[in-house]
């Protein structure tokens, strides 16, 4: 249950955080700053960029400037706003402030927030109380069935890309707030000449990536592009006009979105301050950014404009080297070039000293990420002389691997002590085989939202798919046999077979009375009614895949012959199987189970009852985040940042993983590099890195980052 902790003010006030994430806090916080931290913290500048590399200490210095400022400008009380990128970070920054006396002269002052919140709140308190948050998947649905219908049913192009697809209404949503989040505006004039020169600057700034994937593909898939087209403007003009009138709509009727928080908190700062500023009483006279690398370009143009209306001085804090997060539009460019975006020079700074990291983790981090061209150089000593263990493990395969790391969990639930083990991957499939392997042997685990894949319509389909592979030749009764036969044909083509004809196929099925889904694709062949295609294109796929005598075997033929559970970005939306389906990690994993199809159905089953129960905590949660309850961890690297494990293992460490094959520019494999940077310096005792030799029967070369990094390959 949470506990608040008492506050003298409503900006003090924070969640305790769990006990062990606070191990060492009282010692840090009654230490002296390190000349680094000092310099930064008495800098009279009013623009200030301090480059905070990995348990360089950066939140006590936050605070600390503070707290220095208001020391030397004591003609008056100065009012600080600082703003963290998490509702965790936030709270934990709260209790600090809350409770060390250190701080107590200034706790009055200062206010912890997210952008998120802190727009919700202004918006709410100072332009229409009665607004309501819709955030949900189910609220989202919501507003395109009934709030926006009547704007997008007479939209003919869009109309007709709706018909029948109720399945899309989400990812419609999510490319409105895309672009939002992108720093397109509606409420232009000219709305097509302003998002022509808007998409010229995101170019520019290295987020044509993230408008391509969120907003440019979903409408292609969904048809909503216009075509032919004479610009990429024109193809995505019908859209456009939809987005403009939708977003006033939902204004209108008092709905915000998760990004309107933000976005029509800056469109209402800009119309109530045009010309003018927040008055005295009421203004910050500082503002504080926290991982600002993290930022897109609406947490942008809205920190800019706060800046404005409270003619305050900005401080931004962050380290290139952990930009990952370019999936939700952020890029390093924002924090390598800050005076490019808010028209000032800043005077950098750099926390110099390292007290979190082991002193050869730091060492091989700092190696590997020198590669890097685009970043600061830094130059970072340590402040903890402890070694850890640093072990590259090469395997055969990637069964063998997680065998391995089967062995570290039971470790890490020994002795009545849990020891935080985490283990990091590059893509969520590649830990499916583990989930499913940790359950069976009731080792308890805490899984991310990565793994939501199990929980999914698709990975089901996937499991009755196994189902009737297993059960081919066994009698059934005539009901179940032709439901299964079905349920297989709805798999074949990308989208399920249409209701109409699956009707009529059920009726001209049951009328044969088959008792084995191998009778059924017999009586099929000869089937004369409704279809879109023949017979034989469900029929010939499904025999193909019934002839499967493995488990692995009926894996790899399921990926090879069914459209309908293949790679689809559109239907990744709403189902993150599509995404990547996990098809090569799990055909590796059931080698194990060779023909036992019923076994490997039941360990499955198990994983997904027990994933069902793990808590489902979100980087932005209101609440303390539990994952230090937990001795092992299952994450993507994305995931992991911004926390630390006794122990960090790495699975596959291959070229082709590491980078992703995916990244080809210069930017891309830099952003591969920084992602493998964040996962390394997670390791607080021990980093496991885990090479394969082979994946799916290939061979694949250990990644170049160890070489890079000064570890032998």
């Amino acid at each position: 249950m949470q506990q608040t902790i008492p506050s003298a003010n409503k900006f003090a006030s924070g969640l305790a955080p769990d006990p062990r994430r606070l191990e060492g806090v009282k010692s840090e916080l009654l230490m002296k700053l390190d000349e680094s931290q000092e310099r930064f913290c008495t800098s009279t500048a009013s623009h200030v960029r301090l480059l905070a590399p990995a348990g360089s200490g950066k939140t006590l210095s936050l605070l600390w400037r503070c707290k220095r400022i208001a020391e030397l400008q004591t003609d008056k009380t100065q009012r600080f706003l600082i703003f963290t990128f998490t509702r965790v970070a936030r709270d934990e920054l709260r209790y600090r402030l809350n409770t060390d006396d250190t701080f107590a002269a200034v706790r009055n002052s200062i206010r912890i927030d997210t952008l998120n919140s802190w727009g919700y709140n202004y918006l709410r308190r100072q332009v229409n109380p009665a607004l309501v948050l819709k955030k949900t998947k189910i609220d989202l649905f919501s507003l395109m069935k009934h709030n926006l219908r009547p704007i997008w049913t007479k939209r003919e192009p869009i109309a007709q890309a709706l018909a029948d697809r109720q399945n899309r209404f989400e990812q419609v949503m999510g490319v409105v707030d895309a672009l939002k989040t992108s720093g397109f505006r509606h409420d232009v004039s000219d709305l097509l000449s302003a998002f022509s020169g808007h998409t010229e600057w995101l170019t520019r700034c290295g987020l044509s990536r993230y408008f391509e994937a969120n907003v440019e593909r979903p409408l292609e898939q969904m048809g909503m592009v216009k075509s032919p087209a004479s610009s990429r403007t024109d193809r995505l003009s019908y859209f456009l006009e939809f987005w403009k009138e939708a977003c006033d709509h939902l204004w209108q009727s008092a709905i915000l979105t998760f990004d309107d928080q933000k976005y029509w908190a800056l469109l209402m700062l800009q119309k109530k301050y045009r010309t003018t500023h927040f008055p005295e009483p009421n203004r910050y006279h500082h503002i504080l950014v926290d991982e600002f690398q993290d930022i897109n370009p609406l947490d942008l143009f809205l920190i800019k404009e706060l800046v404005r209306v409270n003619r305050s001085t900005v401080t931004i804090v962050g380290d290139d080297d952990q930009a990952i997060f370019e999936w939700r539009g952020a890029v390093p460019l924002f924090i390598l070039r800050p005076e490019e975006f808010f028209d000032e020079p800043f005077e950098t700074y750099v926390l110099e000293t390292n007290y979190r990291s082991a002193t050869n983790i730091l060492d091989h981090s700092q190696r590997l990420i020198a590669h890097n061209a685009f970043r600061e150089p830094k130059n970072v000593s340590p402040g903890n002389k402890q070694k850890a263990q640093i072990v590259h493990r090469h395997f055969g395969t990637h069964d063998e691997a997680v065998q391995f790391v089967l062995e570290l969990a039971r470790e890490a639930n020994s002795d009545g002590i849990p020891k935080s083990l985490a283990v990091l991957t590059r893509k969520q499939s590649q830990l499916i085989p583990l989930e499913i392997m940790l359950t069976s042997e009731k080792i308890p685990f805490y899984a991310k939202e990565d793994l939501n894949v199990l929980l999914g319509d698709a990975f089901r389909e996937l499991r009755t798919v196994l189902e009737a592979i297993a059960t081919k030749r066994q009698p059934r009764g005539i009901n179940d046999v032709v439901n299964a036969f079905l349920q297989c044909c709805n798999k074949v083509r990308t989208y399920p077979m249409a209701r109409g004809y699956r009707q009529a196929v059920y009726a001209f099925l049951m009328s044969k009375r088959p008792r084995t889904l191998m009778n059924c694709i017999e009586h099929f062949q000869a089937y004369q009614g409704p279809l879109r295609g023949e017979p034989l294109d469900y029929a010939l796929p499904i025999a193909r895949v019934l002839e499967a005598e493995s488990v692995a075997e009926a894996i790899q033929l399921i990926e090879d012959n069914l459209e309908g559970l293949q790679q689809h970005y559109g239907k990744g939306e709403d189902d993150i199987f599509y995404k990547d389906p996990p098809f090569l990690y799990l055909g590796e994993y059931a080698r194990r189970y060779d023909h036992d199809f019923f076994r490997f159905i039941d360990d499955v089953d198990e994983a997904i009852a027990a994933t069902t129960y793990l808590p489902n905590t979100e980087a932005d949660s209101e609440s303390v985040d539990p994952d230090l309850r937990h001795a092992v961890h299952l994450m993507t690297a994305l995931r992991a940042k911004g926390k630390e494990f006794k122990t960090v293992v790495i699975l596959d460490v291959n070229d082709g993983m590491w980078p992703i094959r995916l990244a080809e520019t210069q930017a891309e494999l830099e952003q591969e590099r920084r992602i493998f940077y964040v996962g390394i310096t997670r390791a607080q005792e021990r980093l496991f890195l885990l090479s394969v030799e082979r994946l799916a029967g290939r061979l694949v070369p250990v990644t170049p980052y160890l070489s890079e990094m000064g570890i032998a390959g």
